[in-house]
């Protein structure tokens, strides 16, 4: 038995000890029924398709109290996009940014991703990332999660006092499906092949669900699985420019899978128990190749604000660096709802955890090193060039290269974990034109880790290797035409890995946060003619512990804090097609685990790149982001499938993250960094709270079904963001992950056989900003086109295809520090990073039943 069947059996039998009572007492209820003699009826399988899911999305926001966009499938397996994130970005107001041109973090009106909650059937997932320089979040990764899996995703803008806080932008709503949502028995399997134009690959995919409920309707199981291979290959130029740049390349091999178990049981028509078992996993090994070309100091170099742009070459330097990852998260949730006689209750407990990070990191370094005589680079253009006669970079074989041990030779283990327990009740009420009341109250209790541990190697040894060993051909690299030495990672692994004696945790990297949060809140709804809405206030506390050693001992920092947040929305009708929306609430939202640790972080110092040494501090004490938000909207419901919207967003948000920057010499930070490293000391950076900012934009939005089978949909949004230049170390007054301008523009056919659909999504630059050597840089205006098409074969046989980034757009990373630095990739205007970015296909069939 495979390791993925016997996780799928582990995760039925989990959740068959908590809900093999519920499955009893439904089939003992059949039996009652069959005996008395009830009659059955057979269910007629409708098919729905693109432009039926876009008008009940219409509903949901045209009659919903709050501010939201939502997006369903009505059918099981039409999920707009292979990635929910790819998918959100047709909202209007939210952007994505990708990860390795797959969609990973969503932003929601200029907040930056790292505002918005994400949350799966109203609770939090834990997740960790797999990538070795990917920092502890709160963010939800939807790398994990399959589109498959979902029956529909919304959008809330506006905060309530009965939703979770934690987010400022917005908060992305994400629900499974339910087996007695759907007919007697539905099956439903595709089978799909995915090609990526920079690998040239084409990997598998597979899904299958199976939902079946009883004759009475009362009792239901659902069942569903995908698993999918990916072969990527990211190329680009990277500069480190106080020491070099060069053509590089990302390659990775992912096994992904999704598996889920869904028990639903209704006893009598008042009572719902549902109880889902998901486990999301991802295997993620990957390389990093480059060649880099270190620059040369002399007369003919051309300088522009004191950092070289063009001027003369030094030597050659080949590196790869194999790694070995996962990320993996489970969720277990038990959902209860009652209905009783003017009032409702509900009641959800669960945990879900998550294991992740980098399992094994090794480095082979260049050991000819090779003077470039004559070579020159210029990046005084809009890219990075260089002119090297006499030396062919794409031939170019070290012949000998040596593995790096101590801190190059590694693991970074991650953990993630939340227990949680709520309770909800609504009750009716006649206080005039108030007609109920909500109250409820959460707990929850998160631990979250990051470790790093040294591998120890025998004394005996010998960490030079001949590439003519371990050559397997050469893999496509850089932002143009170029090729590098590729290895048989699995093979240059093997060889380090027979060196490793025992392993030793590097203490100083252990960091840890132990987080309560508890969250009380009332809620009243009104409702009188052609106006309804909510007013309410959450309390939320928050009590969180760091623990990390400091010179060997265990040392833990605690703080806590509170906060009250009211909430108000207005839905007004100014006729019977036209809404009027307000909006007032002040939203939060807690700082990312990686600036609570305590504990100082390291960066720089194994990376064989000099004078880019941080020490990064984190603070346990650092207060939430409080935004005070409003709202003001109209929608004009011209039909019951177009829509004609304005809507005008404020936010004031203060407590942002920043850091305070001193240099220090090596004497001061207690590390034993490298002699040539040594010599230029360290940059220490400390988290703290900065200063408040201001958003604010509006939100234009047109959706049209034009009845012959053609429809439309188009959205536009402005956002401006507004800060004190001393809020981040670059001196740029705006946020980070926030372009002024996006829009989507999609086109779409339908009719009993096909449907088809070709969107653009565009955003304009957006700040990216990280501690440590990748630093601060502007992203350059991105946009992608992309298509879906469908074809009906039979009632039950569809032919599908995907494509994404069709244009092959390429991703461009530039300087942006308003003050110039001398020697400073980070001055406006460099050429940072160029990768480009890979056009994906896929074509598939699907079946249902």
């Amino acid at each position: 038995m495979s390791e993925k069947l016997r996780e799928a059996v582990r995760i039925a039998n989990k959740a068959l000890v908590v809900c093999g009572s519920l499955g009893a007492l439904a089939l003992s209820t059949n039996t009652v029924l069959a005996q008395d003699g009830a009659e059955q009826v057979d269910e007629i399988i409708e098919v729905v398709g693109l432009r039926a899911s876009l008008q009940k999305s219409l509903n949901v926001k045209r009659f919903s109290d709050n501010i939201v966009d939502v997006i369903t499938a009505e059918d099981i397996g039409k999920f707009p996009d292979k990635n929910v994130a790819e998918s959100l970005q047709r909202v209007p107001g939210v952007t994505i940014q990708r990860q390795f041109g797959e969609g990973s973090g969503v932003s929601i009106r200029g907040a930056g991703e790292d505002l918005t909650l994400t949350t799966l059937n109203g609770q939090n997932v834990a997740s960790t990332g797999w990538f070795v320089l990917e920092p502890a979040k709160r963010s939800f990764n939807y790398e994990l999660l399959p589109s498959e899996l979902v029956g529909d995703v919304q959008v809330f803008k506006n905060s309530r006092a009965d939703l979770a806080e934690g987010g400022v932008g917005g908060t992305v709503v994400v629900k499974t499906r339910r087996p007695l949502d759907l007919d007697a028995l539905s099956l439903h399997g595709s089978l799909e092949g995915q090609y990526q134009s920079d690998s040239e690959e084409t990997d598998p995919q597979y899904s299958g669900l199976v939902s079946w409920k009883n004759a009475a309707e009362n009792f239901g199981v659902l069942v569903s699985a995908v698993a999918q291979e990916r072969s990527l290959l990211r190329q680009g130029n990277e500069a480190f420019w106080a020491w070099g740049a060069g053509p590089v390349a990302f390659q990775q091999e992912r096994e992904r899978t999704a598996l889920t178990a869904t028990f639903q049981y209704q006893p009598t028509e008042d009572l719902d128990i549902v109880f889902n078992a998901i486990d999301m996993e991802m295997e993620a090994d990957n390389t990093n190749y480059a060649l880099w070309f270190t620059r040369a100091e002399s007369d003919d170099t051309v300088r522009v604000d004191g950092t070289p742009v063009s001027g003369p070459l030094n030597i050659a330097f080949y590196q790869a660096r194999p790694r070995e990852a996962t990320m993996n998260s489970e969720v277990f949730d038990l959902d209860v709802n009652y209905t009783g006689d003017g009032y409702t209750l509900h009641f959800q407990i669960g945990e879900t955890t998550s294991t992740g990070g980098t399992d094994f990191e090794m480095v082979v370094n260049d050991e000819q090193q090779p003077a470039l005589t004559n070579g020159t680079y210029d990046f005084s253009g809009s890219g990075q060039r260089w002119n090297i006669p006499g030396f062919d970079v794409n031939r170019y074989d070290p012949g000998v290269v040596s593995m790096a041990g101590g801190p190059n030779f590694n693991r970074t283990p991650k953990t993630d974990e939340e227990s949680y327990v709520q309770g909800d009740a609504e009750f009716e009420v006649d206080f005039g034109v108030i007609k109920s009341i909500k109250t409820g109250l959460k707990y929850a209790d998160h631990n979250t880790t990051s470790r790093r541990f040294e591998f120890i190697q025998a004394d005996d040894f010998n960490p030079v290797i001949s590439t003519a060993d371990f050559s397997s051909g050469s893999i496509d690299a850089g932002a143009g035409n170029f090729r590098l030495l590729e290895l048989d990672t699995d093979a240059v692994k093997s060889w380090a890995k027979s060196s490793i004696i025992g392993q030793t945790e590097d203490l100083g990297s252990y960091s840890e946060i132990d987080e309560t949060n508890v969250a009380a809140y009332v809620m009243a709804s009104f409702d009188t003619e052609g106006m309804r809405g909510n007013f309410g206030v959450r309390y939320i506390t928050t009590d969180a512990t760091s623990t990390y050693f400091l010179d060997g001992v265990r040392t833990e920092d605690d703080a806590d804090y509170s906060e009250v947040l009211p909430s108000f929305t207005l839905a007004m009708d100014l006729a019977d097609d036209m809404l009027l929306r307000v909006s007032a609430a002040r939203a939060l939202a807690r700082p990312q685990y990686v600036d609570m640790y305590v504990n100082p972080n390291t960066l720089g110092t194994d990376d064989d790149v000099p004078d880019n040494q941080f020490w990064v501090l984190g603070n346990v004490a650092l207060q939430p982001f409080v935004a005070d938000q409003f709202d003001l909207g109209i929608e004009w419901y011209f039909t019951d499938d177009s829509l004609l919207s304005l809507a005008y967003f404020s936010k004031n948000v203060k407590n942002f993250v920043t850091f305070t920057q001193r240099s220090a010499t090596a004497a001061e930070i207690p590390f034993d960094l490298p002699p040539e490293e040594a010599v230029n000391g360290w940059t220490v950076q400390e988290k703290t709270n900065g200063k408040s900012a201001t958003i604010e934009g509006f939100e234009f939005q047109y959706q049209h079904d034009f009845g012959n089978g053609f429809g439309g949909i188009f959205n536009y949004t402005y956002t401006d963001t507004e800060t004190d230049r001393d809020t981040f170390t670059d001196g740029n007054p705006f946020l980070s992950d926030s372009s002024k301008d996006s829009f989507n523009i999609t086109g779409y056919y339908e009719n009993e056989y096909i449907q088809a659909r070709l969107a653009y999504n565009w955003r304009s630059e957006y700040m990216l900003r990280e501690t440590g050597a990748y630093g601060n840089r502007l992203h350059d205006d991105f946009g992608s086109l992309d298509m879906s098409a469908s074809w009906s074969v039979t009632d039950n046989i569809d032919l599908k295809l995907d494509i994404v980034n069709l244009l092959e757009e390429e991703a461009e990373q530039f300087g942006n520090d308003p003050v110039p630095r001398d020697n400073s990739g980070f001055n406006r205007g460099f050429p940072l990073y160029e990768y480009e970015m890979a056009r994906r296909i896929a074509l598939g069939v699907a079946f249902r039943y």
